[in-house]
């Protein structure tokens, strides 16, 4: 008799896990990426794991008049560093933004900084770069 109530309860439980959609078995949570400060930008975004991969979302606006172009940058790497992916936006213009989302396989280590560029293609100013994971 015991025997059968497990057996019972166990079907139960695996007709239940079933019944959930594939989403609700894969949802993880959204992480806020702050980016660390430069003058005349400001970046945002945020990254969830999906699956073997990481969703990141990065946006940036160029805060002062008279810069080229700023940028939100993320760099992501396997384990042992010898492989990354790099992605970000880049937004050309006083108050105009730009927003990308990406997916990165290399999922060990996140980094993330921004910088401003001039219109000679050079980085004027660059952030330090700043240790998600």
């Amino acid at each position: 008799m015991l025997r059968r109530l497990s057996l019972i309860a166990a079907s139960a439980a695996m007709l239940a896990l079933s019944a959930l959609p594939a989403s609700a078995a894969t949802a993880t949570a959204t992480h806020k990426l702050s980016f660390p400060g430069v003058s005349g930008v400001s970046a945002w975004g945020n990254y969830s794991r999906i699956g073997s991969r990481i969703k990141i979302s990065v946006c940036a606006e160029d805060t002062t008049k008279g810069e080229f172009a700023a940028a939100a940058v993320v760099l992501t790497y396997n384990s042992n560093y010898s492989k990354h992916q790099k992605g970000g936006a880049v937004d050309i213009g006083y108050h105009a933004t730009s927003c990308v989302s990406m997916y990165v396989q290399y999922t060990s280590h996140m980094r993330i900084y921004t910088f401003v560029g001039g219109s000679n293609g050079k980085v004027l100013r660059q952030s330090k770069t700043k240790i998600i994971f």
